[in-house]
């Protein structure tokens, strides 16, 4: 099976070649040299939303590795990026002890945008981070309604679009991550890029309902 895999994807790279998209060079989406030039992700905090990211979205390169990843559904910038977050993944680290944080929540798609895509980013960011800190992944919500491609949306459409949370509960967050006892009290929500805060801010209100006390929330990005 990995030797087919093997095959398929050489075929793939001869028919349909990856450029690195800072240089145009022909072989990867990142060739090594911009790799080791590109800034890696640092880990930055705003207290007032309690937000942290790694990237602004105005870092070209972070901009064109999410949405070829996003758009694209190229699985190597997703590698590419996790490769770049290692360093800044202790600070991480630190943050999550110093704030109790006992469990990663994903926001999810909707079904319809994850059959479209096939993979859900907003997971595999959280499944990452999970094994990176040692701490479980809760999926406590989901999303019941699709709210279009929000990238297509202006600021205020996209905020007016949550005023009604798409989000509702799967079951109870709880301590260790699984159901009954306990609320858990401090939890990191995962996203992928923060625009206007609208769609994590939805589903962190949705996370407070249930008796969460303090949410935090993670983005690769920041525009």
């Amino acid at each position: 099976m990995r030797l087919v895999k093997r095959i398929l994807q050489t075929i793939k790279d001869a028919v349909f070649p990856r450029f690195c998209i800072q240089c145009n060079k022909e072989g990867s989406l990142l060739c090594d040299e911009c790799f080791v030039f590109w800034q890696s992700g640092k880990l930055q905090i705003v207290d007032d939303d309690r937000h942290l990211y790694s990237w602004q979205y105005a870092d070209s390169i972070a901009r064109e590795l999410i949405c070829s990843w996003k758009y694209h559904y190229d699985q190597s910038a997703w590698k590419i990026m996790q490769a770049k977050l290692q360093p800044s993944l202790s600070a991480l680290q630190h943050f999550v002890h110093i704030h109790s944080i006992e469990a990663i929540v994903p926001v999810p798609l909707h079904s319809i945008r994850m059959c479209e895509r096939g993979f859900d980013q907003a997971v595999m960011i959280a499944e990452f981070l999970g094994r990176e800190l040692d701490l479980p992944v809760a999926n406590l919500i989901k999303r019941n309604r699709s709210t279009g491609h929000q990238t297509e949306r202006e600021t205020q459409d996209r905020i007016e679009s949550m005023k009604k949370s798409p989000f509702t509960f799967i079951s109870p967050p709880s301590q260790g991550g699984a159901g009954g006892g306990c609320p858990l009290t401090s939890i990191l929500l995962i996203d992928d890029v923060w625009t206007t805060g609208a769609t994590i801010n939805a589903a962190a209100d949705t996370i407070n309902e249930l008796g969460t006390n303090l949410v935090w929330k993670y983005t690769l990005a920041k525009g």
